[in-house]
């Protein structure tokens, strides 16, 4: 048998001569007991350790939470975690990925979500949730009593966006363009054609993109992409070298009207959700200027074309009443992120002045009730003085005692208190009192904190390129305001960080590995995700 050399690594190198077939199947056997047993749930708990203490100091964490299902038809719900550590850098973690064999229901999710916080001890970091905006995750928020809920901006607009494109005509058009699509990408023929009639017209040689019907996105980038080729590709079904298909359906004047009517409507959002995606790290701040600069781009206008009234109809119904119940929280975000400092999405002033009046509330609420420091408290000749104020006030105010009747001015007398001698001065009194001028009352919560919101808005707002965390992290005279700041600005706009460990689970439950235990699953995206 042919000899196998191997090397085996565990703290030291130690050579193994694999002599046959079965040695090798041994040997693996026992490098997976090794890595299952020992090396991996080592390292994971090791990893979950640092993430602990990391939560420990934070003083805000939200959670985005999704569900997804193996090749293996097994059910996970993955839970990530967000929060601004003390270095104002946004942290997210993979916190878990478990089985949940539960129907999911909100109920049963509601449960769930305590179940983490207890289980990572972030009950009393007032945890925030972020989600889609199914019923059953928007119920489970509610019995988790988690707040604020925030629902994923990318979901909404996803969910807009469908009902602005399922208007009759609109998907009628859209299915003719589908057809043609998927007539040049089935004729192999037809896109030499295509490829030859580009190169005459001078044309990108782009090939047609075909639409995905669960992203909206992929529709307009269907329509984009057509309209851009159109010359081409009416040429090309002109042309001799090919045959059309009897069932393909040919457009319309009206449809070629349409179709970049169509385009400038739904350019926005598109823009709005490849800010999104390429946004490093979206927080709530951005959901309100995106819902004011959306619902401008979907207000009537006279010379809309009847179909594209009936669009921006159909978006605003399903979108403008999604953020309603979260209104005032999303104007705090965006006023506390410097590149919008602003609120130039508000038209009254008086709303930009609510917004802070607000803020300089729940920054009251945040450090407990107004009190007055120590500073401020009376020292004990303040205290004496006043009250001696005060009785020779009612001194003044009192009738003296008539002379006939001396013993009602003996009784009289009994009951007042005399003024007390004069307290000595000190050396140092009498050296540099005069230089001392009296001491102001400290300020409350509340004072300080309208001093700090005026600075701050008086301050310059920030590029839209600016890292505003890292301008928070300098402001070291606006300390109220800094710790409003990372409570707000630490929950993302967005549940994609759920979504996008769907991707790296579907590298570790392949096929292949279809009976990975579930406790391993957990670990191996977890520490994925984490290191």
């Amino acid at each position: 048998m042919k000899k196998l050399t191997g090397k085996w690594h565990n703290n030291t190198t130690k050579q193994l001569v694999i002599k046959d077939k079965g040695s090798l199947v041994k040997e693996a056997t026992e490098t997976a007991t090794l890595l299952n047993s020992y090396l991996i749930p080592a390292l994971y708990d090791k990893v979950r350790r640092e993430i602990e203490e990391s939560l420990h100091k934070a003083q805000r964490v939200a959670l985005t939470v999704d569900g997804w299902t193996s090749c293996a038809t097994a059910s996970y719900v993955t839970v990530t975690a967000h929060y601004i550590d003390d270095g104002w850098v946004l942290k997210k973690h993979v916190l878990q990925t478990r089985v949940f064999n539960e129907a999911h229901t909100g109920n049963n999710l509601a449960v769930l979500l305590q179940d983490v916080c207890r289980e990572w001890k972030i009950e009393e970091k007032s945890p925030a949730l972020v989600t889609d905006n199914t019923r059953n995750m928007i119920l489970a928020g509610a019995g988790a009593k988690m707040d604020p809920h925030v629902r994923c901006i990318a979901h909404t607009l996803n969910l807009a966006s469908q009902k602005a494109f399922k208007v009759d005509s609109v998907s009628v058009l859209v299915v003719k363009v589908r057809k043609l699509v998927t007539f040049f990408h089935k004729s192999p023929k037809a896109t030499e054609v295509l490829r030859e009639i580009q190169t005459q017209l001078h044309l990108p040689n782009d090939k047609l993109i075909h639409d995905v019907s669960t992203r909206w996105n992929s529709s307009l980038d269907m329509l984009e992409r057509f309209w851009e080729q159109q010359p081409a590709v009416l040429n090309t079904l002109l042309s001799r070298k090919i045959k059309r298909r009897e069932a393909m359906a040919s457009l319309t004047e009206d449809d070629m009207t349409l179709i970049p009517e169509i385009i400038k409507l739904m350019s926005p959002l598109k823009v709005a959700t490849t800010l999104l995606s390429e946004e490093k790290n979206p927080t709530i701040s951005i959901i309100s200027p995106i819902q004011a600069r959306l619902q401008r781009q979907f207000q009537s206008d006279e010379s809309d074309l009847e179909v594209i009234s009936y669009m921006k109809d159909r978006f605003r119904q399903d979108f403008d009443g999604r953020y309603t119940y979260l209104e005032g929280t999303l104007h705090c975000a965006s006023a506390l992120d410097l590149r919008f400092k602003d609120l130039a999405f508000l038209d009254d002033s008086d709303a930009k002045d609510m917004v802070f009046m607000k803020i300089t509330t729940e920054v009251v609420q945040m450090n407990g009730e107004e009190e007055v420091s120590d500073t401020a408290m009376p020292n004990e000749d303040q205290a004496t003085g006043t009250l001696e104020e005060d009785q020779t006030a009612e001194t003044e105010g009192d009738k003296s005692p008539s002379k006939e009747d001396k013993t009602d001015w003996f009784k009289w007398r009994q009951c007042q208190k005399y003024d007390a001698p004069p307290k000595k001065k000190t050396a140092m009194d009498q050296m540099f009192g005069d230089f001392l001028s009296a001491r102001p009352p400290a300020k409350t919560i509340r004072e300080k904190a309208k001093d700090e919101i005026l600075k701050y808005r008086e301050r310059d707002t920030l590029g839209l390129d600016g890292d505003v965390l890292q301008w928070w992290r300098l402001q070291v005279d606006l300390p109220l305001l800094s710790a409003l700041a990372k409570r707000y600005l630490s929950i993302p706009a967005t549940s994609v960080p759920a979504e996008r460990v769907f991707s790296t689970a579907g590298d570790i439950v392949t096929a292949q590995r279809s009976l990975i235990h579930p406790d391993h699953v957990d670990q191996l995206i977890f520490l994925k995700k984490n290191l």
